[in-house]
């Protein structure tokens, strides 16, 4: 590795709540070369930061929020703010990523990471103008929804500052509560309790240094080879740029009544349509170095809001799988999340499968105290959706998320749950797209999820914005999902932990060509390489790139494993009626031959899922073997609680 004249990176600042206290750390080169920054950073921060199981709301946890390697840059899409912690909800891994502009400031600020320890006495938020960093009383803010929260801090500090903070969901620890960074954009569930449980309600940030490239020229000229490709792309023209996510809705097959039914585009009902969607835009947005434009701002006329960001996942978990599809009911549903900052999908799917639930009569009429729970009432779920945020009643209970709400009611409530790892995405077939779906969702390191990998696997959409670019790719040596689904799934995996780790955003339609920077020029992962080199000042191969994304990932189910996570926990869930079946049988040995594949090509152990020392040494990070290797931890059965 070559020693870089002007190493591109700033400083670690970590911040102790508990004594108030600040501290700065540079970044080494080094870290960069082997965890790039964003999810890599977070991850590594995480695992040599929480030893073990502890409760995720106690001062132990820490929150973590990371740049990606080119925030602030002119290379498109890369203004993701990666936020990680150990989940509330699922009691593992817990990250996700935001758009916005925040991003871009800290890294103008000079920081590529914000850690968070401990817990503050009284409710706080740090304020961040460079090289200053001070912890402020915030019990004024205390209360507040998002929106409120950022326009109070641009009042104090100015209209350029960035906020990423929570609304009443993580001040009541909500257990899936969200960070949202500048009022409209959400990640990471659960992270937002975490910020709640340590009485922080937001960090502001102004930058004004600037960032410059080791060499300038190089890097800029890649960038706009980059841009100019999305520039002339026409699909990126006709549909990102124009209905963005809502393309979904045609092409995805949102779920009906609970899962029980996807939806064609000719099943899909009025009132859940783009175009019916698209009645109530008024302009479109995006988030700092994007030219696509991809989230819509829309307009309630019984409020008189304007919301922003009303994206597939928001339109299906609150709207077709409760069966409610009053457009304006669902727009307002979507803001209302956004304002008390909890996760639409854990928010809507928790709703529809308590709906389930009383409908088979495993919740009582006594249990849910007078709430009718009927399918598609929709004026009770927006009373429902507060009453979850401010933990009123019954919905108390609601509030602790999917999994951990279904476990409250016992075995016949979970056989309905359809989570992996405690964390909901439906349920699907293992013959579905030669098993990468069900695989997916089961090796994701956050549980159930269709950013992990899925997408990437076998090229959803890149078949339909550029097939040149998916014939590049397997000409490159990128597996073919149809002959070798696990290599597939693998290298999917490593995409999309390469752009959570970069800060490039893996699209409002999932694809390589958005999360992986010049593939379509340069495949698979040789762009990145260039760019990396260019940008830092030391010396990336493709090889580098594919061994950071690895790195990453295996301290991922390292940190996973001291969590209580074992192999059983790769499972797959289906519906109580067809799990009884000889075809669910059949599809559930398939399943599990592939995990085992899975592991064996992971460099993992078989039989229990941990990552084999010798595959942690060749990575050159033996000292995670060293925390796991020969140990047992208890097993994982959602958070811990109270004292570990």
């Amino acid at each position: 590795m070559s020693t870089p004249s002007r190493p591109n990176t700033g400083s670690v600042l970590i911040i102790d709540l508990t004594r108030e206290k600040v501290v700065k750390r540079k970044v080494l080169s080094e870290t960069v070369k082997r965890y790039l920054g964003g999810r890599g950073f977070n991850s590594k921060a995480l695992f040599d930061m929480i030893p073990g199981r502890i409760d995720p709301l106690s001062p132990e946890n820490v929150l973590a929020l990371g740049n990606g390697t080119f925030a602030g840059t002119a290379l498109p899409m890369t203004s993701r703010l990666h936020i990680s912690t150990l989940s509330p909800l699922s009691g593992i891994l817990g990250d996700g990523n935001a758009g916005g502009e925040f991003s871009a400031m800290l890294k103008f600020a000079g920081y590529e990471q914000v850690i968070v320890t401990g817990r503050a006495e009284k409710p706080k938020y740090v304020f961040i103008e460079d090289d200053e960093v001070e912890i402020r009383d915030a019990e004024e803010l205390w209360g507040l929804t998002t929106g409120e929260t950022v326009d109070w801090l641009r009042d104090e500090h100015g209209d350029e500052v960035s906020v990423a903070g929570i609304g009443p969901a993580g001040e009541n620890l909500v257990r899936f509560a969200t960070t949202m960074v500048d009022k409209y954009h959400s990640g990471a569930r659960g992270s937002g309790a975490v910020w709640g449980s340590k009485n922080l309600k937001a960090i502001a940030v102004i930058g004004t240094k600037g960032v410059e490239p080791a060499d300038p020229e190089r890097f800029y000229g890649l960038a706009k080879e980059d841009i100019d490709y999305f520039n002339r792309n026409e699909f990126v023209r006709r549909i990102y740029s124009v209905i963005g996510t809502h393309y979904g809705l045609i092409q995805w097959y949102p779920s009906w009544r609970y899962f029980q039914v996807p939806l064609s585009a000719e099943e899909l009902p009025i009132g859940l349509r783009p175009q019916d969607l698209a009645e109530y835009e008024v302009g479109r947005t995006q988030c700092f170095s994007c030219p696509l434009a991809c989230k819509d701002v829309y307009y309630l006329p019984s409020t008189g809001e304007y919301g922003t960001a009303s994206e597939f996942e928001s339109i299906y978990a609150l709207g077709s799988n409760n069966c409610v599809t009053d457009t304006e009911a669902v727009l307002r549903m979507e803001h209302m999340a956004d304002e008390y900052g909890m996760d639409v999908m854990t928010l809507g799917d928790t709703i529809a499968l308590a709906r389930l639930l009383h409908e088979k009569g495993i919740l009582s009429r006594g249990d849910v105290k007078g709430v009718s729970l009927e399918w598609g009432d929709a004026e009770e779920q927006i009373e429902l959706i507060e009453m979850t945020a401010y933990r009123k009643g019954f919905w108390d209970k609601l509030a602790e998320g999917y999994r951990n709400f279904a476990k409250l009611y016992g075995e016949d409530a979970l056989a309905y749950c359809y989570d992996v790892k405690g964390v909901n995405r439906g349920w699907y077939e293992v013959d579905f797209i030669n098993g990468v779906f069900t695989l997916s969702h089961a090796t994701s390191t956050r549980g159930a999820d269709h950013l992990r990998g899925r997408s990437w696997a076998y090229w959803e959409n890149d078949k339909l914005i550029d097939i040149e670019v998916v014939r590049g790719m397997l000409e490159a040596g990128l597996p073919d999902y149809r002959k070798d689904p696990v290599g597939a799934l693998i290298y999917g995996e490593r995409a999309c932990t390469l752009a959570d780790s970069l800060g490039r955003c893996k699209g409002s339609i999932n694809s390589w060509l958005q999360a992986v920077p010049l593939v379509w020029k340069y495949p698979v992962f040789k762009g990145t390489a260039m760019l990396l080199t260019a940008f830092t000042g030391i010396e990336f191969t493709e090889k580098d790139v594919i061994d950071a994304t690895d790195r990453i990932y295996l301290t991922e189910m390292a940190f996973n494993v001291r969590q209580g996570i074992k192999k059983k926990h790769y499972d797959v869930k289906f519906p109580p009626e067809f799990a009884a079946t000889e075809r669910a049988k059949a599809q559930l040995k398939r399943h599990w031959e592939l995990v085992d594949e899975y592991l064996e090509r992971r460099g993992c152990d078989v039989e229990t899922a941990y990552p084999r020392r010798e595959t942690l040494e060749g990575l050159d990070i033996g000292y995670v073997a060293d925390q796991i290797g020969g140990k047992e931890f208890p097993e994982w059965d959602g958070p811990v609680r109270g004292v570990a």
